[in-house]
């Protein structure tokens, strides 16, 4: 009986609560900042993402708030090499490596920037057996509706007298 008593005033003393807000982790450091207008700016912002100055491009400013975080080349995750060794093979990154902007649209479970230099046919051509396999297959099965009978034929039921009524219910509701 104890017990329910005292997780209910430490519920009222909002101790748990203190003690959870003190592992709280702060993403500020990985945000991005403003657009970098100076040279010295831009190079901090470099140093910041751990860019060579002259590998690093920011993102234009546009209005799209992406501040100073580096422009990267478009490379999904099924783009990269799966037999490199990389620190997550799970998702082909190594620690520390730089996220692109739109690295949660290019998941291996997602779509990839780079699927027209690797497919196997063009897209009009896949669009076009599309085509062909779904009108091909309704044709057959319309030409087969068509030219074959799916039903038996039967003949009229059969009844004992004509004209007489073989239902027990009441006329009163037709």
């Amino acid at each position: 009986m104890a017990l329910p008593r005292v997780i209910n005033g430490m519920l009222r003393t909002k101790a748990i609560y203190s003690v959870s807000s003190r592992s709280v982790v702060s993403h500020e450091p990985w945000k991005p900042g403003p657009y970098p207008k100076t040279e010295e700016e831009r190079l901090a912002a470099a140093k910041k993402y751990g860019l060579l100055p002259e590998e690093y491009a920011p993102h234009p400013d546009d209005g799209l708030g992406f501040g100073d975080y580096p422009k990267l080349p478009d490379i999904g995750q099924d783009s990269k090499s799966e037999y490199y060794p990389w620190d997550c093979p799970e998702h082909n990154r190594n620690f520390g490596e730089i996220m692109h902007v739109h690295s949660d649209m290019w998941g291996s479970d997602k779509g990839d920037p780079n699927y027209r230099e690797k497919a196997r046919y063009p897209d009009w051509q896949r669009v076009l057996s599309l085509f062909a396999a779904v009108f091909g297959i309704s044709g057959l099965m319309f030409s087969g509706d068509y030219l074959c009978k799916r039903y038996k034929p039967y003949m009229p039921k059969q009844w004992p007298q004509e004209n007489v009524k073989h239902f027990t219910y009441s006329d009163k509701y037709f």
